[in-house]
């Protein structure tokens, strides 16, 4: 059964010290089922330019209302995803950031 679910930097994936700030939504990602992790968001992280990307398998259907210069914490709504109950990624971050 598929559950809708937010993409958040939950979980453990970033300290309350770092600073995310978004620039861009990575259109492409939206729209198709995904079986691997791919790239939601560019962003600033502490300073260097990264990805934020989806940690699970799933459909990444809508983006957030984020805009460039906002900062994101682990409460954020990045953007929405569908997934099948089992691919939820539970007590683990539904997204995660990587340094480009």
């Amino acid at each position: 059964m598929p559950f809708v679910c937010k993409y958040q930097l939950n979980n453990g994936a970033i300290d309350e010290s770092d600073e995310i700030v978004f620039n861009r939504f990575v259109d492409e990602s939206f729209g198709s089922y995904h079986r691997e992790g791919v790239r939601l968001a560019e962003v600033e992280f502490n300073g260097l330019p990264a990805f934020i990307y989806s940690n699970s398998p799933g459909f990444p259907s809508t983006k957030g209302n984020l805009k460039p210069g906002d900062k994101i914490n682990s409460e954020t709504e990045i953007a929405y995803f569908a997934a099948d109950g089992e691919d939820i990624p539970y007590s683990r971050p539904y997204a995660v950031i990587k340094i480009k």
